[in-house]
């Protein structure tokens, strides 16, 4: 063989390694989402770990995931928790990312969501469906926080479950009209 035809086979050979290695490297980096709901298993994920921000509304979301399927984009929060479970701050948490995510793309996004949990120790995260508040309900929500930082209104009782208060931002504020719940 020729040296002319021994290097166009490296070359060659060479290219091809270069576009195998390329695709492993592209399947490496998908990550499996087998754990999607139909409605969105074929969906574009089309933003993920992003913050937006709306100057109209003077609130700030950063989304975990938004998926574009038919015609609107999906959102799910992802979340690892000791159990399966979805609660009603993940509801609000997505309600505000979707009035924020609405504003500042102007795509239409569903007014339901998923919470993906997984559980400790567990492999896949399972989907959970959440309905959406409107806007006129997250901006009530906004209100009655800002009124009570003021110390305004009508003063908040505490969680139900002693859980749902360890975790809690306004802690410092129950315990000091409540106690320590312990």
């Amino acid at each position: 063989m020729s040296d002319a035809g021994a290097g166009a086979l490296l070359l060659l050979g060479l290219l091809l390694f270069a576009a195998a290695y390329s695709w492993l490297k592209s399947q490496g980096d998908r990550p499996d989402e087998g754990w999607l709901p139909r409605e969105i298993a074929n969906g574009e994920l089309a933003f993920a770990e992003r913050r937006f921000e709306s100057k109209r509304l003077g609130l700030v979301a950063r989304l975990d995931r938004a998926y574009r399927q038919g015609g609107e984009l999906h959102l799910v929060e992802l979340k690892t928790r000791g159990y399966f479970a979805a609660h009603a701050s993940d509801a609000i948490e997505l309600s505000v990312q979707r009035l924020v995510l609405q504003e500042e793309t102007g795509e239409r996004v569903s007014s339901v969501a998923y919470v993906a949990v997984k559980q400790h120790g567990q492999g896949q995260p399972r989907a959970i469906r959440v309905d959406l508040f409107d806007e006129d309900e997250v901006l009530a929500m906004r209100r009655r926080l800002l009124e009570l930082r003021r110390g305004q209104g009508h003063a908040p009782s505490p969680a139900a479950r002693r859980k749902a208060c360890d975790k809690c931002g306004h802690r410092a504020v129950c315990q000091s009209t409540f106690g320590d719940r312990q």
